[in-house]
């Protein structure tokens, strides 16, 4: 025997002879397809087959072993007391054309429990976890604005069932506002966690909405401060001038600027904004406390122009 690779292959691992060219083993790493694809995704030493491991300890020790990866290789080692090397490209070749294939019914089965497995790894991630609160708590912002409209133009009459139906509405907004409040608190806490240099600059809100807006940390921490101060803008058809800024409008302080000055400061807080992102998504470095005497500067300065 030449070289003998061991290929993981969806929900098994098959075991080819490169030098005789014959059909592989297989070997199913559990029979339970999601435990499959937990096992598939992290190859743990415990995880190798037993039936595997018997037709490894009958190659000779003159045959080279070789794996399809360098996770299966290091648990592949660590079991049998073997060095066991890395495919090349024309091993892992020659060995998935020998590999036979499962029914094809299981293979997508296997495909989709380790896509949604995937899925769920990622959104365990602080940052997929920031992303998702600043869309929920966006969306719910906008029903709460939807309701708080549509009951000032509501007029209900007493002795009718308008009046009824006033009382429950009101409790109905109550709650939601209740749950967005809750929202707003996690939200806040999960931005400082993850952006606390953004956060102590710009708002928790507003730091973890410009998270979301960027698809990450790492790609705000990436832009200019021009895009970054024109992020969630929607420009809309007109002869009139566009947008100034997006979210970095509702920043903290910016209700402190005369109107006018308003722009003026957008821009000096995506300056600033854009340093503590990149020290955020980079260093980690502390520069909050810097960053925010700046800031304060700037406001006190615009204010004094408008006097």
């Amino acid at each position: 025997m030449g070289t003998a690779v061991v290929v993981a292959d969806g929900p098994r691992l098959d075991l080819v002879d490169l030098a005789s060219a014959e059909p592989s083993a297989s070997y199913p790493l559990d029979l339970d397809l999601l435990r499959a694809a937990e096992r598939f995704l992290e190859l743990r030493p415990a995880d190798i087959p037993p039936g595997l491991l018997d037709a490894l300890a009958r190659i000779p020790p003159s045959a080279r072993l070789a794996a399809g990866d360098g996770g299966l290789a290091r648990a592949l080692t660590v079991r049998i007391g073997r060095p066991v090397g890395a495919a090349t490209t024309d091993e892992l070749r020659s060995a998935r054309a020998l590999v036979g294939r499962g029914p094809p019914h299981d293979d997508r089965a296997f495909v989709l429990v380790l896509a949604r497995l995937g899925l769920e790894r990622a959104l365990r991630s602080p940052e997929e976890v920031l992303i998702s609160l600043a869309r929920e708590e966006e969306r719910l912002e906008r029903a709460l604005g939807r309701e708080e409209r549509a009951a000032a133009a509501f007029l209900p009459v007493s002795g009718t069932p308008l009046a009824e139906y006033q009382r429950s509405w009101d409790a109905s907004r109550e709650a939601l506002a209740h749950h967005h409040a809750g929202l707003v608190r996690l939200l806040e806490q999960s931005a400082h966690a993850l952006v606390p240099n953004l956060s102590a600059v710009l708002g928790e809100k507003v730091a973890a909405r410009l998270v979301a807006a960027a698809g990450g940390r790492g790609p705000l921490g990436r832009m200019t401060s021009s895009r970054l101060q024109l992020l969630g803008t929607r420009r809309r058809p007109s002869p009139e001038r566009g947008p100034r800024f997006g979210i970095i409008y509702r920043a903290v302080r910016m209700e402190e600027v005369p109107v006018a000055r308003r722009g003026a400061y957008a821009r000096s807080l995506a300056a600033l904004g854009v340093i503590a992102a990149r020290a955020d998504a980079t260093t980690g470095r502390p520069l909050a406390l810097a960053l925010i005497a700046r800031r304060d500067r700037r406001v006190e300065s615009l204010r004094q122009r408008n006097r």
